[in-house]
C-alpha cells in the first residue's frame, strides 16, 4: 500500500461531491509515530452492497460472513489464535485486508484521516475560564489525543438533518464545554456516523467518561445551522462495515510511521489533516473581552 496511497495536496482538498449523502465509519489507531483517526464514507444507496462485498471476501478467506476483522488482533499471532482467523498466516491476513480494500473501491469511498504526530503531543490542555471562573488544566493521554484527531476530520462533515445540540443544563460530572467548529463552507453530508472505541473510557479529573460521549459533543456551525453529527450508538453488535475503517486507519497509520502494509494493485486517495501543535500545553477557549 505504500506506493499506492496518495495524500491529497492542499490545493485539491475538500473537492468532494457535496450533493451526495454518505454513511461514515470511523476507527482510531496508535503507533510509535503518533495517534490517528480515520473515517471512510460510502454513498448511502451503496451500503447494502458494501456489506455484502465484505462478507464475500471474508468467506473467501475461510471466515464467516459476520467474523469481525480487527487488525490489532489480526496481526498479532497470539491475539489472532483467539479469533476466527486463527487459521491464517501473517501473509494471508495481509491478503484478507487487501482484498477488502480493493473490493470496496468500486463503491467510490472517501477516506479522511486525522494525524497527531507524537512529537506534537501536548502534555496537558487548558480550558479558559469564563465569567470569573479559573482555568481548568487537565493532563492528556492517547485517548484524549485520539479524540482531537477525530474532531479534526469530523469537522469536515455536515449532518443530512439537523441534530439539535443539548446546550444546557449539562450533567454535573460532564465537562462544561463543547468542541465547536465554525465553517462558512458546506461539508460532506452524512446520514449516519458509526464509530468504534465506543466503550473506551476517558478520564475527566476524578470521573471516567465514555469516549463516544465526548465525540458526540462536537458541534458543527455552518451554512446549514448549528448541529451535532448523527452518531449511531451501538446497542449490541457493531456495524459490520466498521471493519473497513479499522483496516484503513491501521494500514494508513503504518504507511506513514512504520513499515507499510503490502497491498498490490490498490490505489487510495486520502484527505489528510495533520495536527501540528507545538508546546506542552493546548489552550482551548478565549478570555472574556473587557
Amino acid at each position: 500500500m505504500a506506493e499506492n496511497i496518495t495524500i491529497m495536496p492542499k490545493s485539491q482538498r475538500l473537492q468532494f461531491p457535496l450533493n451526495e449523502t454518505y454513511w461514515a465509519f470511523g476507527d482510531g489507531s496508535e503507533t510509535a509515530g503518533g495517534v490517528f483517526y480515520g473515517l471512510v464514507l460510502f454513498p448511502e444507496p451503496a451500503i447494502g452492497q458494501v456489506q455484502l462485498s465484505i462478507e464475500t471476501v471474508k468467506l473467501k478467506h475461510g471466515g464467516k460472513a459476520n467474523s469481525p476483522v480487527h487488525c490489532r488482533e489480526l496481526f498479532n499471532r497470539h491475539g489472532r489464535e483467539k479469533t476466527e482467523w486463527g487459521h491464517l498466516s501473517d501473509t494471508q491476513c495481509m491478503e484478507l485486508c487487501g482484498d477488502i480494500l480493493r473490493d470496496i473501491v468500486k463503491f467510490a469511498p472517501k477516506h479522511l484521516l486525522g494525524f497527531l504526530p507524537r512529537q506534537c503531543f501536548p502534555k496537558r490542555f487548558r480550558l479558559i475560564g469564563k465569567n470569573g471562573h479559573p482555568d481548568l488544566i487537565h493532563a492528556t493521554d492517547s485517548k484524549w489525543l485520539t479524540l482531537w484527531a477525530f474532531f479534526r476530520i469530523a469537522a469536515l462533515l455536515d449532518p443530512a438533518e439537523i441534530v439539535t445540540p443539548i446546550d444546557a443544563p449539562r450533567p454535573s460530572n460532564f465537562p462544561s464545554w463543547q468542541m465547536v467548529v465554525r465553517r462558512t463552507e458546506r461539508g460532506m453530508r452524512v446520514r449516519k456516523v458509526f464509530l468504534d472505541r465506543e466503550q473506551t473510557k476517558v478520564r475527566w479529573f476524578s470521573k471516567s467518561l465514555q469516549w463516544i460521549s465526548m465525540a458526540q459533543d462536537l458541534v458543527i456551525e455552518g451554512p446549514l445551522g448549528r448541529s451535532n453529527l448523527p452518531l449511531q450508538l451501538a446497542i449490541s453488535d457493531k456495524h459490520p462495515v466498521i471493519d473497513v475503517a479499522d483496516i484503513f486507519t491501521y494500514s494508513a497509520a503504518r504507511q506513514m510511521t512504520k513499515k507499510a502494509m503490502a497491498y498490490p494493485n490498490l490505489e487510495t486517495e486520502i484527505h489528510l489533516e495533520i495536527l501540528n501543535w507545538s508546546g506542552d500545553e493546548l489552550i482551548l477557549g478565549q478570555r472574556n473581552q473587557s
